[in-house]
């Protein structure tokens, strides 16, 4: 199938997140808790946290220097009261972030691009590229949108930024199995046919230390058994309706 049409219409980021007819790893995220999360994500969205504004709009200062300017705003106050409702109604387009939040986003921006290894992996490549493709056992259709893509060397390297609250391996490999990443770099490898797939860890607090890892075989090999038990799953419960949603439940032994 030609997937170029879905490519290009998913650059708009309105009809990227509100298509169903494409699962993401994020989607897959949710389908680990539980098929009823999925479909309750896809009936009814997601309310906007601060985390995940304070995540946009580190990911638009970082890679997207341009969008943030347009997109994102900071407020100088508290989030509540009638002054912050007013700014919110008037500003109800943009991503709205606290004068302090605005402020360590710079910093990081900052301490990101001091470092000469980050400026290699973000240069000579593409920011925010999707891709779309079916996938190969199951024939159910995924998607992604990558932070950063390149060639190297005759290989092609994905790069993806995080936040943490610890830049150390052992800390962060511990996020990556609590939050899917290693579900995350095999679908993003074999979705883009990509030869590497690294992380670009920073802290959210000053002094914004910085890790930088490369995922190795055995990480991506784990992660890719994860995403194919769930996109059966998807397979089974939202592309086969082979089973009631609702009749999902875990049972085990403590």
């Amino acid at each position: 199938m030609d997937f170029s049409k879905y490519i290009k219409d998913f650059d708009s980021d309105s009809i990227y997140y509100g298509d169903k007819n494409f699962i993401t790893n994020s989607q897959l995220g949710k389908l680990s808790h539980s098929p009823a999360k999925l479909e309750s994500y896809r009936k009814w969205g997601q309310d906007d946290t601060n985390a995940l504004l304070f995540g946009r709009a580190f990911h638009q200062n970082i890679l997207e220097p341009d969008k943030y300017k347009e997109q994102v705003i900071s407020y100088d106050g508290t989030r509540r009261g009638k002054v912050w409702e007013e700014f919110k109604l008037q500003n109800d387009d943009k991503t709205i972030i606290t004068k302090g939040e605005e402020k360590s986003l710079l910093k990081m921006r900052q301490k990101l691009y001091s470092i000469p290894r980050v400026v290699g992996l973000l240069s000579g490549g593409e920011a925010e590229i999707v891709s779309c493709w079916e996938d190969s056992d199951t024939g159910v259709y995924c998607k992604g949108k990558t932070d950063y893509v390149k060639e190297e060397n005759g290989r092609k390297i994905l790069v993806d930024i995080k936040t943490t609250q610890d830049h150390l391996q052992r800390a962060f490999m511990n996020s990556c199995y609590k939050y899917g990443y290693d579900r995350q770099s095999a679908f993003y490898m074999d979705g883009f046919g990509a030869d590497e797939f690294w992380f670009i860890v920073i802290e959210k607090t000053d002094p914004f230390d910085v890790g930088i890892y490369m995922c190795g075989d055995d990480f991506v090999s784990g992660g890719r058994s994860k995403y194919k038990d769930l996109l059966n799953i998807y397979d089974q419960y939202f592309i086969k309706q082979e089973r009631e949603i609702n009749d999902y439940y875990v049972e085990s032994i403590l």
